[in-house]
């Protein structure tokens, strides 16, 4: 029960750190945004969102004696999944920091000044994007029920389609620089896609 309260632990305060410190104001973000960013903008917050309560539940059925211990990962993919998150959360608050200060949304409306390359921007397009998803793989590898791999599922989607969203801004933007920057770095998953 100890490493499964480890777990609840780590899982609730990187969450709560991401919730805190996103970038963007959504209702100033969704005011602006194109019709299809207004249907998954929200859909993915909510996709995320469940998928994060869906893991903590369960965890915290199986600590409070509600589920059987079986109900979750065993200790290995515990262990495993707390390290793929505690990396997500490290990869997240490193991209955060990189697009500006933690205690301020950035503005998500007008078009970023210039193009942003190198850190974490030099591995993937879209490096949030794939700290929420190590964060949501963590919990799907800790928890390991097919709920929580099909809530991951979604996630992957959502998150892949909010990619493609913002790139069509970027490209309208940047136009032949981020053409060249498409072609050697990819979208959200290194070396993948």
């Amino acid at each position: 029960m100890v490493l499964i309260a480890a777990t609840l632990v780590v899982f609730t305060l990187g969450w709560i750190v991401v919730f805190a410190a996103r970038t963007e104001h959504v209702p100033t973000k969704l005011a602006a945004a194109s019709p299809g960013e207004r249907r998954w903008i929200p859909l993915t917050m909510f996709v995320v969102s469940a998928h994060v309560t869906l893991a903590q539940l369960l965890l915290t059925l199986v600590f409070a004696g509600l589920a059987s211990r079986e109900s979750v990962g065993g200790p290995a993919l515990l262990l495993t999944g707390t390290g793929v998150f505690v990396i997500g959360i490290g990869w997240w608050l490193w991209t955060r920091r990189t697009l500006g200060p933690l205690v301020r949304f950035l503005d998500t409306v007008a078009p970023p000044p210039r193009l942003l390359v190198d850190g974490p921007f030099a591995v993937v397009r879209h490096p949030l994007a794939l700290g929420t998803m190590l964060c949501a793989l963590g919990s799907a590898v800790a928890v390991a029920s097919p709920l929580t791999w099909a809530t991951f599922a979604a996630c992957v989607v959502c998150l892949g389609k909010r990619c493609l969203q913002d790139e069509e801004q970027l490209r309208d933007v940047f136009g032949a620089s981020y053409a060249a920057y498409s072609a050697r770095t990819r979208r959200l998953v290194p070396f993948v896609w």
